[in-house]
């Protein structure tokens, strides 16, 4: 059995190299490669066939949830263009971003004391998806234009909507709890 690992996830699932990307296909594409290299189908086969088919499993999963998501997809596209990130030192210097992420972080742990918190939760879902789209525009215009920094500066700055969208689904979540 073969596989070629040095082909970019984008060749992998046979997908144009750009941020916009057609997720059906996607998930066609990897529900196809998933059965061609499931581990299972090599449950006979030698050690080498099963540890390829392990290797491929696993390289397809972690291709799949990297452009499944747009932040992760973005920031694949500038490794691509060899922009290198540190994940323990990079962030974004942009303080009056940081300060607004604060106050958006702050408002969703004081949602309980709305009248109706599942509607004030959703508002700020609203809101953080709006500015969250605002983000990859800009992302676009700047990768587009080949300029790497700033790109490389908003997806810093789409890393705290992924986490800003987690705590508003655990905080969904613990109200709807209080509910029943």
């Amino acid at each position: 059995m073969e596989f070629n690992f040095s082909r970019n996830y984008f060749e992998l699932f046979e997908l144009e190299t750009q941020f916009h990307i057609d997720l059906v296909t996607l998930a066609d594409q990897y529900q196809a490669l998933q059965s061609q290299f499931h581990p299972d189908r090599f449950i006979e086969g030698n050690d080498q066939d099963k540890r390829v088919a392990m290797q491929a499993t696993t390289f397809i999963n972690e291709a799949h949830k990297t452009l499944q998501d747009e932040s992760s997809r973005a920031r694949y596209l500038l490794e691509l263009e060899d922009v290198h990130f540190n994940s323990e030192k990079d962030t974004t210097k942009d303080m009056e971003f940081l300060m607004a992420q604060m106050s958006l972080r702050e408002q969703i742990d004081e949602v309980d004391g709305q009248q109706d918190p599942l509607e004030s939760l959703e508002e700020l879902a609203r809101q953080s998806k709006q500015e969250k789209s605002q983000l990859i525009e800009n992302y676009q215009t700047y990768f587009n234009a080949q300029q790497w920094d700033e790109a490389k500066e908003i997806v810093l700055k789409l890393q705290f909507f992924t986490r800003l969208q987690q705590q508003i689904n655990q905080k969904q979540e613990a109200l709807e709890d209080q509910l029943l």
